[in-house]
């Protein structure tokens, strides 16, 4: 009964693409993904999440490959609405897959011209997670400027555009993805003063240990597209509930008081103090 209601956000979300907004657009796959979550659908989630990580692309293209791309990406859209009682991680995946693979090479500059080779990709991608077990495991970033699945993540989307990839890498940049998403909540929470903040440090420490199981299984396999589906809707499901609490992030950071060394706290009184004195001096005289 239930199910009319992801159908007519991704009819909203076609009328964007028809109309060039792709902000609109990422409004309705966020969308997407909370009426999934509201519906405990990891199916519908997946969508919304796939639907929202093409939207940057579009403005690597020009305009009769936007074009080509608004309109095949409507196609994809149909067949979901039409398979939709048999819709499953794996069909979706291999939509976008497909998609993908013809809108990859439009993705780098005039000056980029790149073999797909998908081997390379799973090499890269093999490397990037070994290097992200071994610095978890180590953990030696300080957790304010900590950007390390983003910075993994962008080496292998990168790796992606050029040379391609499979339906498993695409999930894994989805858990990256949203995994860095709810990262940047959890920094505001268990970086505050306020004494419940080692409660947010176990929740968050829960999703790490999610993170850390989900790249230790990486493989080329139905069984690890299976396991990330649960584990991405937990990430996504943790994402909109972090909004729900603390909405958009930006200005909670822009809120956050900033700390200034006590050392230099004590300079800049002194030089106030000390231009305040000589300008009563000149007053006197």
């Amino acid at each position: 009964m239930f199910d009319r209601v992801f159908i007519e956000d991704l009819e909203a979300y076609k009328k964007g693409l028809d109309k060039r907004d792709f902000h609109f657009c990422n409004i309705l796959s966020n969308r997407i993904t909370m009426n999934a979550v509201f519906l405990k659908s990891k199916e519908f989630a997946l969508v919304g999440a796939i639907l929202k990580d093409f939207l940057p692309n579009f403005q690597r293209l020009d305009e009769e490959q936007e074009n080509r791309a608004r309109k095949d990406l409507v196609k994809i859209i149909n067949t979901y609405i039409k398979n939709l009682e048999r819709l499953d991680c794996f069909l979706i995946l291999d939509k976008y897959s497909e998609y993908y693979d013809v809108f990859k090479q439009h993705f780098n500059s005039n000056f980029e011209k790149y073999t797909e080779n998908k081997d390379y990709t799973l090499n890269v991608t093999n490397f990037c997670l070994e290097f992200l077990k071994n610095e978890l495991e180590e953990n030696l970033l300080p957790f304010s400027d900590n950007m390390l699945i983003a910075g993994v993540l962008n080496e292998i989307s990168r790796t992606s555009q050029n040379f391609g990839c499979s339906s498993h890498q695409h999930i894994l940049r989805l858990i990256l993805s949203y995994f860095s998403k709810i990262q940047e909540y959890f920094k505001v929470l268990v970086l505050s003063d306020e004494l419940k903040h080692k409660e947010w440090e176990k929740r968050y420490e829960s999703y790490k240990i999610k993170l850390k199981t989900n790249i230790q299984d990486f493989e080329l396999s139905e069984t690890y597209i299976k396991k990330s589906l649960e584990d991405l809707f937990e990430f996504i499901m943790e994402w909109r509930f972090m909004f729900m609490r603390l909405m958009n992030i930006v200005p909670l950071m822009q809120q956050q008081q900033i700390k200034i060394p006590s050392r230099i706290e004590n300079e800049l009184k002194s030089m106030v103090s000390s231009a305040i004195s000589k300008e009563l001096e000149g007053e006197k005289k």
